[in-house]
């Protein structure tokens, strides 16, 4: 018996399985991704319909572990709650069962036509046709895998020594921790499940005794998304934890009953069933009866979660939502962007907020605070670039929707809204605090009332990234005007207090004239943005 071959044999089927897996991910996340912004508003809004989401996300990413890091940033960006998410992440569970229904049809011997004709439509095809292309032969080579992996077990069965070893799986905590650990390492529960069932399709492996490694891969598969945590947000870890927790659980409770497992999944799959079909239907009943038993207590175990992993005190500033593993999921990236630039222009609103705090309550600390704001604004345009630009290679700008350029424009005049307050704002107050000097009474009212009136615009402008609406930029445009000629005023009535008799403003004047034209700049930059829906508009029209 040619061992090397063997062990040829079973890594390169693995490996294959495993690229299977992949290019079917790959596939269905192109067909698909971009609905699915429309799926997570139309089932999260309960648990159940969270249940269905979670089935949903696992089949396009075909792995629960990628699934919960996406999960983890729908929590961050506020898409879902972190209760719902936990209904989400008992329907990874069953989606990840519907590979192994997949992996249960034994048709191996057709693989290869699969990958045929999956490669055709993939390098002949346009867009859709290319992206169902990709999942046929996706499944072609998974399919082609497994039947490698079959077919290199089968001498295994005369082996003496493995047949000793595999006696050891008898005893169900040992099957549990071999499976637990197998899938950790191969880091796919279906990839181990299709080990299992070409072990008991070559008789090598009794149907009960698989039962304990289907248990122990449902806590395999957790161990992943645990890695991953280590250094990711608190919602991550708390995620991390709470699946680990559930599976863990679902494990504790099923051991004990093993047997009335074995005979219902008889049951149902019927006297004609295939060992592979067997295996297949007992990982769908667990997890849907694990999910059944927990659903109603997710408020509760949320809140135990949170509990056990308190959020710290003075985190450093990151990107919270787009996460890196987004990239290869572009049509479901856009409410994170969003996110991500709210957040940025929220910074930006407070930070033109305190800009004039120096100049009436003489507070120099607010200097500092100006310029670090800058920095984490500077930041965000950094990483949403860079962001974008690996997306970018993932999908080609062409196929990038308007939304993502009206962000981009959004992000450009923030950050320029940014370095006015940090630079220009800020050097102007450096000045004044070390100069004994003040505003008129009059002037200090124009100069806060001027202000006043740049916030609201503001407030408009990030207003048109809930609603990017051409009535609400009109309306900007036409209060810019309405500024425009206010700040003209503004500047008239100083000239005239300054000619005054006894007038406070001779040193204060050239301070007073370089806010007003500031804030007026200010204000350009956030009626740019309404500026953009009108000139969209005006290109549709024509």
């Amino acid at each position: 018996m040619n061992y090397l071959q063997i062990i040829i044999q079973l890594i390169g089927g693995l490996g294959l399985f495993l690229m299977g897996m992949d290019q079917l991910s790959s596939g269905m996340k192109s067909l698909a991704g971009r609905k699915m912004r429309m799926i997570l508003e139309k089932f999260t809004a309960s648990k159940a319909g969270g249940v269905i989401f979670g089935i949903l996300l696992t089949l396009l990413f075909q792995s629960s572990s990628a699934a919960s890091v996406v999960m983890v940033g729908f929590v961050d960006a506020a898409l879902l709650s972190f209760a719902q998410t936990l209904a989400v992440m008992l329907g990874t569970g069953i989606g990840n069962t519907i590979t192994a229904q997949l992996i249960a049809f034994k048709i191996g011997t057709y693989a290869l036509g699969f990958v045929g004709i999956g490669f055709f439509f993939k390098a002949f095809g346009k867009r859709q046709w290319s992206y169902a292309g990709k999942i046929v032969l996706g499944l072609g080579v998974l399919f082609y895998g497994m039947d490698l992996m079959s077919s290199g077990m089968e001498p295994l069965r005369d082996v003496e020594t493995f047949t000793y070893w595999l006696d050891y799986l008898k005893n169900p905590l040992v099957a549990v921790m071999v499976g637990t650990v197998f899938t950790a390492l191969i880091q796919s529960s279906a990839a181990f499940i299709g080990i299992v069932m070409t072990l008991t399709a070559n008789g090598l492996l009794g149907m009960g005794e698989a039962l304990p490694l289907i248990l122990g891969t449902n806590i395999g598969t957790t161990v992943t998304a645990l890695l991953a945590s280590i250094n990711s947000t608190l919602n991550g870890k708390r995620l991390a934890f709470a699946n680990m927790l559930f599976r863990v659980a679902g494990v504790a409770i099923m051991i004990w009953f093993l047997g009335i497992w074995e005979e219902v999944t008889s049951w149902i799959s019927g006297p004609d069933a295939s060992e592979g079909r067997f295996l297949a239907n007992a990982h769908t009943i667990f997890n849907v009866v694990m999910t059944l038993i927990f659903i109603p207590f997710t408020g509760i175990i949320g809140m135990a979660v949170k509990k056990i992993i308190p959020e710290k005190v003075g985190k450093e500033f990151h990107l919270n939502y787009l996460k890196p593993e987004l990239v290869d999921s572009p049509g479901i990236a856009l409410p994170f962007l969003k996110r991500e630039v709210r957040d940025m222009g929220q910074m930006v609103v407070k930070m033109v907020e305190h800009s004039l705090v120096p100049f009436f309550d003489r507070n120099s600390r607010v200097i500092e605070q100006l310029r670090e704001s800058e920095k984490k604004v500077e930041g965000y345009r950094e990483e949403i670039n860079r962001f974008l630009v690996r997306l970018n290679e993932k999908e080609t700008n062409e196929e990038w929707s308007d939304d993502i350029y009206r962000f981009l424009h959004v992000v450009n005049e923030l950050e320029q809204i940014a370095d006015i307050v940090s630079v220009n704002i800020a050097r102007q107050a450096e000045k004044w605090l070390d100069n004994n000097i003040t505003f008129s009474t009059e002037g200090e009212k124009e100069l806060k009332d001027y202000h006043e009136r740049c916030l609201k615009q503001l407030a408009r402008a990030l207003q048109l990234l809930e609603d990017w609406q051409p009535e609400k930029a009109m309306k900007m445009k036409r209060k810019y005007r309405k500024y425009a000629l206010m700040a003209y005023e503004m500047e008239m009535h100083h000239y005239k207090r300054l000619f005054a008799p006894q007038s406070h403003s001779v040193e204060s004047s050239k301070v007073h004239i370089e806010l007003l034209n500031l804030l007026r700049m200010i204000n350009s930059h956030a009626t740019n943005i309404g500026r953009m829906v009108l000139m969209e508009e005006e290109s549709l029209e024509n």
